[in-house]
């Protein structure tokens, strides 16, 4: 049974990420797409199992300032390739930096 509900629609977007794992400490990731609920992320055979918990960083440019993002996630599935993220608690900031990287991709 899947944990992942998706209320708005994926879209493919490269965003080198760093998930924050504490038993591994800092994993660097590319996004491959994102919503605002969540992101699928390749992190290069980092295995990370599903239901961890962790923090997704990236720096978005938001009207024209780099502004660095933290965001609570759990791990929803994984596989060979990458991670499937649920976000959790997402701010107006970073939901605003959410919104605005998906209406420019």
């Amino acid at each position: 049974m899947s944990l992942e509900h998706r209320w708005s629609s994926r879209k493919e977007i490269n965003l080198n990420v760093n998930l924050y794992y504490p038993p591994v400490g800092m994993i660097n990731g590319t996004t491959q797409n994102i919503s605002l609920e969540g992101m699928y992320v390749a992190v290069n055979g980092v295995d990370i199992p599903p239901q961890a918990r962790l923090e997704v960083c990236f720096t978005a440019e938001t009207r024209g300032k780099s502004i660095e993002h933290r965001l609570p996630a759990y791990v929803v599935h994984g596989g060979d390739s990458g991670i499937g993220l649920m976000l959790q608690h997402v701010g107006y900031r970073e939901f605003d930096a959410l919104r605005y990287m998906l209406n420019a991709a």
